[in-house]
């Protein structure tokens, strides 16, 4: 890890693209580059895995070259996140128990002493899950998915209901708002949930509009396109 850390500094050193970068523009990188991870994830694919995770590196130690040429070696944030981590986990290595996943859980959050601070700047299904999360912990929670059922079909039933566009903006956030904890509830991910639900939509709109062979898609009526629809989804089993 030594030699690649150097390998990074070489190129941020003599390649004009890698010089051009900054700690804003990485982060975007940082972010596609964990999609695509996550994607290699789904597929279980473990070469890929280990391609992609590699990406990501990559970018975490230019970060890291970055941050040295404004004066913080990246040997300290090593030693920084390495003390937090013996400081959160007193349970490993104090003399603090936790038998269960749950109890670690919620003893983080009372070390952290954040309250109910969630990042804003989070995809917003991910932060809607996290708070709730963080109320379950709490205590504040449905004793079973029976309830995360119920609450999306009120939801549902108060935004069929609603008069106002401003009353089914909010409603809709509502539906939503629920579903996220119903990833909580099956242990999804909603956000993964959510982007592997475009992946497939967008395959099979894109296998759709090749069986109509160079047919303009508008000809066709909502029933002929769901038939067609229904046709790729067999396809695709």
């Amino acid at each position: 890890m030594d030699n690649f850390f150097e390998l990074v500094k070489t190129l941020r050193k003599e390649c004009p693209w890698d010089r051009k970068q900054t700690l804003k523009t990485l982060v975007t990188q940082v972010i596609e580059e964990v999609y695509e991870l996550n994607a290699s994830i789904e597929k279980s694919d473990l070469v890929e895995i280990s391609e992609e995770l590699g990406d990501v590196l990559l970018c975490i130690f230019m970060m890291g070259v970055i941050l040295e040429e404004k004066g913080i070696e990246f040997n300290e944030v090593v030693r920084r996140v390495h003390q937090k981590m013996i400081g959160r986990h007193p349970h490993v290595f104090g003399n603090d128990g936790a038998e269960t996943a749950d109890e670690v859980v919620e003893k983080w959050e009372e070390r952290k002493g954040k309250g109910w601070s969630v990042q804003s700047s989070l995809p917003a299904l991910l932060r809607s899950s996290k708070i709730q999360q963080k109320a379950s912990v709490k205590g504040f929670d449905w004793e079973d998915i029976r309830g995360v059922y119920k609450k999306i079909e009120e939801e549902l039933e108060e935004l069929k209901e609603a008069e106002t566009n401003k009353q089914r903006k909010e409603e809709l956030g509502d539906i939503l708002f629920a579903c996220a904890h119903l990833g909580n509830f099956l242990s999804i991910n909603p956000e993964v949930a959510l982007q592997r639900a475009n992946d497939k939509f967008e395959k099979r709109f894109r296998l759709l509009e090749e069986s109509l062979e160079g047919k303009n898609i508008k000809e066709f009526t909502i029933e002929e396109l769901e038939e067609i629809w229904q046709e790729v989804k067999k396809d695709e089993q």
